[in-house]
């Protein structure tokens, strides 16, 4: 008898082991784009805050954007989000040129500041203002998103990269 209930006290045990674990691991909010974010190329759309897709923007202005960029052979995945004059532009450097990375910057900035003189650019190639450039993007893409919380998120990804510099 002393024999069974240490076995069922070692069974409880790994019961509540396993249940913690699978607890642990459900996520409610999914994030399959952000959990690859950095290692794969997610290509995703360029969005407007107030307009949401491109196709509603003047002459598709962000899409030229995007392009622009993308077309740097240094950089694999871009993502442009616009709010009013303001563009973030967040990129990915490909491995390699990891050690010019101020200088990626300042040609894609430059080249930018040329082709669209009217907006103002935030460019970056930090990985965090990717990552939550992506989610904005992803909040955007929901309907009935209000305004008032894109453009609060927009703002603090604007604080983010004042702070880097």
């Amino acid at each position: 008898m002393f024999r069974q209930g240490r076995y069922f006290k070692g069974s409880w045990l790994i019961f509540i082991v396993v249940l913690c674990v699978l607890t642990a691991c459900s996520n409610q909010n999914d994030g399959k784009t952000e959990n690859f974010a950095m290692i794969k190329r997610t290509n995703p759309e360029p969005m407007d805050i107030i307009n949401g897709m491109d196709e509603k923007d003047e002459k598709g202005l962000i899409s030229k954007v995007k392009e622009t960029v993308a077309n740097e052979d240094t950089i694999y995945d871009v993502i442009v989000v616009k709010n009013g004059k303001k563009i973030i532009v967040a990129y990915k450097v490909k491995h390699l040129q990891r050690f010019h990375m101020k200088k990626i910057e300042k040609t894609v900035t430059e080249h930018l500041e040329e082709r669209f003189p009217e907006n103002d650019f935030i460019v970056s190639s930090d990985y965090k203002i990717f990552l939550e450039s992506v989610r904005l993007n992803e909040l955007l893409k929901e309907k009935d998103v209000p305004e008032k919380k894109a453009r609060k998120k927009f703002k603090e990804i604007e604080e983010l990269q004042k702070e880097l510099i």
